[in-house]
């Protein structure tokens, strides 16, 4: 009796990991999803959610909602975009910039971009 117990208990908890495994694979895997990247040379200044972006080259990191700007490592701005459908695939990354902001920033290969929601 006590054999059948165990081999029920041992069952049970198989079946268990059977389906949380697959679960924390797939969370994880969002959680390190870093989204999309680019490092770009950035020509002259411009803003981006209130902060100056002098020349220099920068890192572009967007993930679902937002747009990290880094140079040297360093977070220089993060403002919440939006994604947007391109009408064909860039093949280098690149800024939009109107009035001295940024307002879009293309992704190379991608075929989705963000704009940024200022």
């Amino acid at each position: 009796m006590k054999s059948r117990r165990s081999v029920a208990f041992v069952l049970s908890a198989l079946a268990a990991l059977a389906v949380a495994v697959p679960m924390m694979a797939r969370n994880a895997s969002a959680k390190n999803s870093k989204g999309t990247t680019a490092t770009m040379e950035v020509l002259s200044t411009a803003t981006i959610g209130g902060k100056e972006i002098k020349p220099g080259t920068y890192t572009f990191q967007a993930d679902e909602s937002t747009l990290t700007v880094l140079r040297g490592g360093k977070m220089v701005a993060e403002v919440p975009v939006q994604w947007k459908d391109e009408t064909n695939k860039p093949n280098d990354s690149n800024i939009v910039v109107q009035n001295n902001a940024i307002k879009e920033v293309h992704f190379g290969g991608k075929m989705k971009y963000v704009e940024v929601m200022e």
